[in-house]
């Protein structure tokens, strides 16, 4: 792709405020770059045009206080029942980076597959003839202060760090994108990954409220936090032991210390059933369990998940998520990652009930660098440089009180936009070896919600967090993702 150079994007909001100051909602977008090329695609090859743009941000009516950004790729000419697909990642406050360079742009950062391998300096950039192009419109979008939006100094700081304002800016991006190009009779979909799986779901709350007319048809969640209160490891949460249980039997029967011989998604499966019966009654008994009950339930929870009997005889049969990353390899001398346990670092001397860097964070900055390195040779940028990952989140509203123990229904903004869309649908996507958003988390989120069968799909992934990071993954979850909007697009 040719694009054009640009100024360093620390000019662009306070120009973009006077430009859009008495401009219509439907203009309120300035593209950046814009270019035409020719895309490969499973289907054939497509012209597709490539447009970086900012999109102006209100917190209140009137009051434009921030951009957020937009790489898009879309056909010239589509027709208006042609889907649009609208992808973040999360953070809060990360640029849509690893979803474009890891799964769904038209070109792909290349990982190596061996998670103990040495990482390379830079990862290879491909050409992705897997991509979702000739199905829907991709429009990547970066949250304001991220990529090379801005948020102004005295932005409304509340409105940008909390569940509700997040979303609302996504929602305005979404609905002046499709207005600006002349789709907004086209059926939307809403992929969110890791906290942006939140935004996806507080987004059909603030499109419903704005836009009540836009078809949104499907809602993606990779690595969902929908249901952050139920899985919290707070030591007396006894649920949070039962729904981990099913990840750490994955990750241990990985690493060759479950009961041999195993496999990752089948013991992952037997783990389940164990956890949702026999151990949560376990754990519900407390100290009124009998001593040999006890001791036959360490002893089964040893083969399951590669720690002792012992430890759990003495830790009332709990072990939390972030201890069982120190434990599991401690003859090692080594710690599991916690958004892909299959990663492993030297276990610091000092490790105690956390531990960090993790393991996985050097595949995560090889997207990082990807993006801008395409920024740069693709599209032309000579300031791809400036082009912000992630922002610190610092303080964050996520509603219901802001304590551990709030009531956060993030789930129930699913079941409102189902009751009013008939043709709404959910896809669950969760890796195995996620220590972050377990795979019992999310069975646990469907099957405490009210949704029927055939609206939701739920698919697990031999891999962590980042489930694209493993090859396979990434091919099941493209497939799986092309059948999911040809299904839920009754036009098609």
């Amino acid at each position: 792709m040719n694009g054009g150079g640009r100024a360093k994007p620390g000019f662009w909001l306070p120009l973009l405020a006077i430009a859009l100051a008495a401009a219509p909602a439907a203009a309120q977008t300035q593209p950046l770059v814009r270019s035409d090329r020719s895309v490969a695609t499973g289907q054939g090859p497509v012209t597709a045009t490539t447009e970086m743009g900012l999109v102006a941000i209100e917190s209140a009516p009137g009051v434009r206080d921030a951009t957020a950004g937009y790489l898009s790729y879309s056909l010239a000419d589509a027709p208006s029942e042609r889907p649009v697909l609208f992808i973040f990642n999360g953070g809060p406050g990360a640029s849509a980076s690893y979803l474009h360079m890891g799964a769904l742009g038209p070109v792909r950062a290349r990982v190596p597959q061996d998670p103990r391998a040495p990482l390379p300096d830079a990862a290879a950039i491909e050409n992705d003839p897997q991509t979702l192009l000739d199905l829907a419109d991709l429009v990547f979008i970066d949250p304001p202060g991220t990529g090379f939006s801005e948020r102004a100094p005295d932005a409304d700081s509340s409105f940008y760090n909390s569940v509700s304002g997040d979303a609302d800016a996504a929602a305005q991006l979404v609905a002046q994108w499709l207005d600006a190009h002349g789709r907004a009779t086209a059926p939307v979909f809403l992929l969110g990954e890791s906290y942006g799986t939140i935004r996806a779901v507080a987004m059909l709350d603030a499109l419903a409220e704005r836009r009540p007319e836009l078809r949104v048809e499907g809602v993606v969640l990779l690595g969902q936090a929908l249901n952050m209160i139920e899985t919290s490891q707070r030591p007396d949460n006894i649920l949070s032991y039962a729904v981990s249980l099913p990840s750490l039997a994955a990750i241990a029967c990985y690493h060759g210390k479950a009961v041999q011989p195993c496999e990752p998604g089948a013991i992952s499966r037997t783990a389940a059933r164990f956890a949702g019966t026999d151990y949560l009654r376990a754990l519900f008994q407390g100290s009124a369990i009998a001593a040999d009950d006890k001791r036959r339930m360490a002893e089964r929870l040893e083969q399951l998940s590669g720690i002792s009997a012992d430890y759990y005889l003495a830790n009332d049969l709990r072990i939390s998520k972030e201890r069982f990353r120190v434990e599991l390899l401690r003859d090692e001398g080594l710690v599991v990652g916690r958004y892909d346990a299959r990663y492993v670092a030297p276990r610091p001397a000092d490790a105690g009930a956390v531990v960090g860097p993790d393991a996985f964070s050097a595949v995560s900055a090889l997207y990082e660098g990807a993006m801008r390195a395409y920024l740069a040779r693709d599209l032309g940028l000579a300031d791809a440089d400036a082009y912000v990952i992630a922002i610190p989140e610092g303080s964050w509203a996520y509603g219901g009180g802001d304590t551990p123990f709030a009531d956060w229904p993030f789930m129930e903004s699913v079941e409102r936009a189902m009751a009013r869309e008939p043709a709404l649908r959910l896809f669950v996507g969760t890796g195995i070896f996620d220590l972050t958003t377990t795979i019992g988390a999310a069975d646990y989120l469907i099957a405490q919600s009210s949704i029927a069968p055939d609206r939701y799909r739920l698919e697990r992934y031999p891999a962590g967090h980042v489930a694209y990071s493993d090859d396979a993954s990434w091919r099941k979850l493209v497939g799986d993702l092309r059948s999911f909007l040809t299904a839920a697009a009754p036009h098609d």
